[in-house]
């Protein structure tokens, strides 16, 4: 049995979709002092629990059960949150390798591991992320009000790859469109978002290009509305930003939809 290390605890999510495995991964972190914040077995998933737990690291399967596998959920894990990610795999093809790499994560561990494996690498991760808060590009207060608005109820928010598929969508999206998040995760958000130009009186014909796309480039867009489930329509903002990597790339856009209230109309 391995050593418990004496150490202040730091958070750690836990995206494995064998469960025999995630819980031994579990066993070991709890051994070494660390708290696992959750265990969850799709990339999906993982999205939102960092952004309700905010974890100080994620340990993250490549391959997982769900809709989006460890890599893509990383590169917006990482590009969002700032999170330190950590790969676990059983392959270490040059494939595999080639892609992880492009959603730089912190480390790679190869399956089978060790729990000396995990101490090591997760302690090397946080020794980085400590050193990296502490210099002028870390904006921990921004991180922790798009956590906090991003699950809220006052209004929708997606995040869209650069197709325009759903990635994300928070409790009140859900509610809005009357979905269940795993029902439309990748598929694109013009399945399900109609606007309508209230100038022109016209409906747009590409929710993603005409609405999302246009929104980055004009800031926040008004006098349009949304259809809603009742096929009645309702005023909205729509404000759109770039979700860019380590390299400055556009990967995908964050969208927040805002429903007028009476006093704002």
């Amino acid at each position: 049995m391995f050593e418990s290390q004496k150490k202040s605890k730091s958070e750690i999510l836990v995206v494995e979709d064998d469960e025999i495995i995630a819980t031994l991964i579990e066993r070991f972190l709890i051994q070494y002092n660390y708290t696992v914040c959750a265990k969850v077995a799709s990339g999906e998933d993982a999205l939102y629990k960092t952004a309700e737990h905010l974890p100080d690291l994620v340990l993250m399967d490549i391959n997982l059960a769900g809709k989006i596998d460890g890599i893509t959920a990383t590169k917006f894990i990482a590009s969002i949150f700032h999170t330190p990610v950590i790969f676990l795999s059983g392959q270490d093809d040059d494939t595999t390798l080639e892609r992880a790499a492009l959603a730089e994560p912190a480390s790679f561990i190869i399956k089978p591991f060790t729990a000396k494996d995990l101490y090591s690498n997760i302690e090397i991760a946080l020794h980085r992320e400590r050193i990296f808060k502490r210099s002028k590009d870390y904006q921990e207060d921004k991180i922790k009000r798009l956590a906090r608005a991003a699950l809220s109820d006052l209004d929708a928010y997606f995040i869209l790859d650069i197709r325009g598929r759903i990635i994300f969508i928070n409790p009140y999206g859900e509610y809005l469109l009357n979905v269940q998040r795993n029902d439309i995760i990748l598929k694109p958000i013009g399945n399900f978002l109609t606007f309508y130009d209230t100038r022109q009186k016209i409906v747009f014909s590409d929710t993603f290009l005409d609405v999302i796309r246009e929104s980055l480039v004009l800031g926040i867009r008004q006098h349009i509305a949304v259809k809603m489930k009742d096929e009645t329509y309702r005023h909205v903002i729509i404000q759109s930003t770039h979700i860019r990597n380590a390299s400055k790339e556009s990967i995908g856009m964050i969208v927040r939809m805002h429903i007028k209230t009476k006093s704002e109309l």
